[in-house]
């Protein structure tokens, strides 16, 4: 995989809209911790926002009083994204760790670190630019994921630059090694994104209508057998403990 293929165009030739159709669903799961942990939000930073569609989705359900910023390293997708630009939603063509110190009240990191080089020392130099941080990270490392020779983790390496794999405890471990207090988790499921996600073929339905009922009653253990879960976390970052804020 090119380091590169951000900038120079390969990934958005890749991803085929930015995923922006993903945006109204992790928008509400992003709601969902927002309001449950009561936080007060003055500004709020989406880190590798692609084309800004969920900051979009956020501020229509924030309201007026709270400043949005997305970065991107990504030209093509900055410019579809300032295309929705207002006054209390910008955006920015930068990589946040080297040329800016803005600081938040929230950053969102969704699906951003597993395609990161040094991802153990981005997620250590960006922990004290927020108080508190939002994650969603893919689970790619499961049990049908190994016994099928790992075909599933090279097709996310190859298909969407994923670097890095994850179980829910090794995503969790991470993040409290790198300077993370953990809040709050709960797991998602990329076939809750879209009706077209749901095979049709009768053999594969029943697959899927047992992968369905297994992460209704286990949803850790689903988790840890199927592909297409992820985890959403909130956690504080060190902005707290290096301000006093």
């Amino acid at each position: 995989m090119r380091e590169n293929q951000y900038v120079d165009g390969t990934y958005a030739e890749k991803a085929k809209g930015w995923h922006a159709s993903e945006s109204p669903w992790k928008a509400a799961n992003l709601l969902t911790l927002i309001h449950r942990h009561s936080l007060d939000l003055e500004t709020v930073c989406d880190v590798g926002c692609g084309v800004g569609e969920i900051l979009v989705e956020l501020q229509k359900a924030l309201g007026p009083n709270v400043d949005f910023s997305g970065f991107d390293v990504s030209p093509h997708a900055i410019f579809i994204a300032k295309q929705k630009e207002n006054d209390r939603l910008k955006f920015r063509n930068e990589d946040i760790i080297t040329s800016s110190s803005h600081e938040f009240d929230l950053i969102l990191l969704l699906d951003v670190f597993e395609h990161v080089p040094d991802y153990l020392g981005f997620l250590e130099a960006i922990s004290a630019r927020a108080r508190w941080f939002i994650f969603h990270i893919p689970l790619d490392i499961t049990v049908k994921g190994v016994v099928k020779k790992s075909k599933w983790m090279m097709y996310m390496r190859e298909t969407y630059g994923h670097l890095h794999y994850f179980t829910a405890e090794s995503a969790l471990a991470t993040l409290s090694n790198t300077g993370y207090e953990v809040l709050d988790c709960f797991y998602t499921d990329d076939y809750d994104v879209t009706d077209k996600m749901i095979p049709k073929y009768p053999r594969a339905r029943l697959g899927y209508e047992l992968r369905k009922y297994l992460f209704r009653m286990r949803p850790a253990l689903a988790a840890a057998i199927f592909e297409h879960f992820n985890l959403l976390v909130l956690a504080r970052g060190r902005r707290d403990h290096t301000t006093g804020v």
